[in-house]
């Protein structure tokens, strides 16, 4: 299988679209294609594709922001997947060495992600572990969340 990563462009849009499903995230193309415009352009942002044969199979996105507290530069995965037919491949590891990457040329850096406890069955929190994520002893994080949907 021939792989490459590339930055997303918006011709990528529609093929997105089936990946965000499988994310567990179904999205209208009007809208992704909002979210694409508006996170595509911000600096601090990115999204890179993984396509074989100019098929999109995956893709990860991240934001990048200063951390105030560790004085590192703390980048974010906002999202990670790989088509089902794609899994198991590399193409996993590959967009994340992508963006470890990027983090490195901003060291000290850190990086952060999120996996839900449904991922965990399909293999998602040992794939991050393999590649030395960790979430134990000292630095452990606890993920809390409030959804805001409209002004206070």
């Amino acid at each position: 299988m021939s792989l490459s990563l590339r930055y997303a462009i918006a011709d990528d849009i529609p093929h997105m679209i089936p990946l965000f499903d499988q994310l567990g995230y179904p999205v209208e193309a009007k809208d992704l294609e909002h979210r694409f415009n508006i996170f595509t352009q911000k600096e601090d942002c990115g999204l890179c594709v993984a396509v074989t044969e100019s098929t999109v199979v995956g893709w990860i996105a991240w934001s990048k922001t200063p951390c105030f507290v560790s004085g590192k530069v703390k980048f974010r995965i906002e999202g990670l997947v790989v088509g089902h037919a794609y899994r198991r491949r590399g193409v996993g590891q590959k967009l994340m060495q992508f963006v470890e990457n990027i983090a490195s040329q901003s060291a000290p850096s850190v990086i952060d992600l999120t996996s839900g406890l449904r991922r965990a069955q399909e293999g998602t929190h040992l794939f991050y572990k393999n590649l030395g994520y960790q979430n134990e002893g000292f630095m452990a994080k606890l993920y809390l969340r409030k959804e805001i949907s409209s002004p206070l």
